[in-house]
């Protein structure tokens, strides 16, 4: 049940609606574990400044605390094209709308709860290369008998699958994330399910996620490096590693582009190709694409 307004904050209510710059004011359930503070009234405040950081104030107001949380409008605009925060837009999801002034937030949080086509193919992109990398790490320590780290691993290789498998249907990962993989694919919920309460031996039940993972890796390889491939095609020729690393699309998209294009060269996605020669006689390898 969400912290409803008593007579003493309805001054602060009032004074936001004062103010030229608030454009809306929401307030989050009392319960939610996203906000910071166990005590208080958790406001955020969208505001008109073309740059806010998001900043938060914690006040007193006759006895009763209230945190504020502003953001301003040009974060959010940036956000519904690049992606925002996780943790804010849990929140601003979450949040109710006490305030909107021309009912922009209304609008706004529409917007927020649908994924740009673009931001969702880098986001399954990172997500899958996050994947193969626990993936990994959870089969070589398991082969080095660390069975305790192969299953810290293994529970880092399932969280990015769960986000893969939440954008792949469009939506942004909510705090209850496995609540919400239950529903948009049971068969992962399952694996988690089993990893965690089945009775059979630690190293078993590692052994069995392995190969249920390994398998899904392999299927779902050519689309969910669709981001890669596309930025791929903006050029004829070859790429180098470092072209490719240092592309301003992939350049921060926190992508493990060595490990990906490796899997893409074993599944002959692309292929490799000697790119350039220097003095020494040494060659640079580079990748083009395959069909």
């Amino acid at each position: 049940m969400n912290r409803r307004p008593d007579d003493n904050q309805q001054t602060y209510l009032e004074l936001l609606r004062e103010r030229m710059d608030v454009q809306a004011v929401l307030i989050l359930p009392e319960s939610d574990m996203l906000v910071p503070f166990r005590e208080g009234t958790f406001y955020i405040v969208v505001v008109n400044h073309s740059h806010v950081d998001t900043s938060i104030r914690r006040m007193r107001i006759k006895k009763q605390v209230i945190v504020e949380q502003q953001i301003s409008r040009w974060q959010l605009e940036k956000g519904a094209v690049n992606g925002l925060d996780e943790r804010l837009a849990m929140m601003l999801a979450k949040a109710e709308i006490l305030w909107d002034k021309e009912g922009y937030m209304k609008h706004m949080k529409q917007r927020l709860s649908r994924l740009p086509e673009f931001l969702q193919k880098k986001n399954i992109c990172r997500e899958y290369s996050r994947l193969l990398r626990f993936f990994h790490e959870t089969k070589e320590r398991l082969q080095q008998g660390m069975a305790l780290d192969a299953y810290h691993s293994s529970i880092q290789s399932l969280d990015s699958w769960a986000r893969l498998i939440v954008y792949e249907a469009g939506e942004n990962p909510q705090a209850a994330i496995w609540s919400q993989v239950k529903q948009l694919d049971y068969s992962v919920y399952k694996l988690y399910e089993e990893l965690s309460f089945n009775a059979e031996a630690l190293e078993k039940r590692i052994e069995l996620l392995l190969l249920a993972m390994e398998f899904w890796i392999i299927s779902h390889m050519k689309n969910s490096v669709r981001f890669l491939i596309e930025v791929m095609e903006k050029r004829n020729g070859p790429w180098s590693l470092q072209d490719l690393m240092n592309h301003p699309l992939i350049q921060d998209a926190e992508i493990e582009v060595p490990l990906i294009v490796d899997k893409m060269v074993q599944r002959s996605l692309i292929q490799e190709v000697a790119c350039s020669n220097h003095q020494n006689g040494d060659e640079e390898i580079c990748f083009i694409l395959l069909g």
